[in-house]
């Protein structure tokens, strides 16, 4: 008796097959590059405010130290009654240099500078913003608290910055773009300094 011969055939996807697989491929393809992105951001976001918050401190911390030594401070209050002066800038006099020293923040372009007895100014911190109240005020960012005879008793420092990895605390640097720090929350850095002379 004579076996029949199998006959096997080959078989292929079809272009259907094909074209669903793809699609599947494409989809998968497209949630990775999204979390990928995803983590990307993430990422920006924790570097830029680890880093601006270390550079802020750093600044901060730099200017209570002058404080604290510092003497004739200015701006004066408008009214000998006055007890509080909040300005957008601080002055004051080094008493081993007799140096007059110049800590302004400039709102339009969001640097805080730094300048000796009329020189070129220095950038301290940039993207500093306007912060306002609960009734919309402008909350400037020095605070200088007197004593009665012309004499500061407490200088607080408040400021909000916009995280930026590239921030720059060099001279002659850009001031950040509309669309930095889109997307990531403002750092408050508070500090208050009591200058020497009013311990004594």
């Amino acid at each position: 008796m004579k076996r029949g011969r199998r006959r096997w055939t080959k078989r292929a996807f079809s272009l259907v097959e094909m074209l669903i697989a793809l699609a599947i491929g494409a989809v998968l393809l497209v949630a990775t590059l999204a979390a990928l992105q995803v983590s990307f951001d993430s990422y920006r976001v924790n570097s830029d405010q680890a880093s601006t918050h270390a550079v802020g401190r750093m600044v901060v911390q730099r200017m209570t130290t002058m404080i604290r030594s510092g003497e004739a401070f200015r701006p004066l209050p408008a009214d000998v009654r006055d007890r509080v002066v909040t300005s957008d800038f601080i002055e004051f006099y080094h008493p081993d240099t007799g140096n007059l020293i110049t800590v302004s923040w400039d709102r339009i372009t969001g640097r805080l500078e730094y300048r000796m007895d009329n020189g070129l100014p220095v950038t301290l911190l940039e993207g500093v913003v306007t912060r306002t109240d609960e009734a919309g005020r402008v909350v400037q960012p020095f605070r200088l608290e007197w004593e009665p005879g012309r004499r500061v008793y407490r200088v607080t420092i408040d400021l909000m910055i916009i995280p930026d990895d590239s921030i720059s605390t060099a001279a002659g640097s850009n001031p950040p773009g509309p669309g930095a720090g889109t997307g990531i929350r403002p750092i408050r850095l508070v500090a208050s300094a009591m200058p020497r002379s009013a311990m004594f």
